[in-house]
């Protein structure tokens, strides 16, 4: 059976990829820096992060490419994350607490679509769909 996904979903998930992507460059500072991209010092704890993040990542985008209910939930509870821990840095680190913070951006953007291709993950979806019909 071959199932064209829907572009929503195909989207989100090479956003994902993208992230990882980037996440596994940064780890290689010298070659990052040659190209004019600023990077922080690397630290023992900062690479097992980058790691954890990069790894999932790749799970969440394999389970949304694969219409997964649990990739899709994996992706709200990642978006979520980032989100709570972007607002807990906004007020505590900053003097301003409406300061820019791209992070708090990125997932706010990142739930908002990730809510709206809820209907590609539902359980009777891929019965229903022309898509997926032979």
């Amino acid at each position: 059976m071959k199932a064209k996904r829907p572009a929503l979903v195909s989207y989100i998930a090479d956003l994902n990829f993208l992230n990882a992507f980037l996440l596994l460059a940064s780890l290689f500072p010298a070659l990052v820096r040659k190209i004019g991209v600023i990077v922080p010092t690397l630290t023992v704890f900062n690479v097992i992060v980058r790691l954890f993040v990069i790894v999932s990542l790749l799970v969440i985008s394999y389970g949304l490419l694969s219409l997964k209910r649990w990739g899709y939930w994996l992706m709200i509870a990642y978006n979520m994350l980032f989100l709570v821990i972007s607002i807990i840095s906004l007020f505590n680190l900053t003097k301003h607490p409406f300061f820019y913070n791209p992070g708090l951006i990125v997932s706010v953007l990142g739930l908002s679509l990730s809510f709206s291709a809820q209907r590609y993950f539902k359980k009777g979806y891929m019965e229903s769909s022309s898509l997926y019909k032979n």
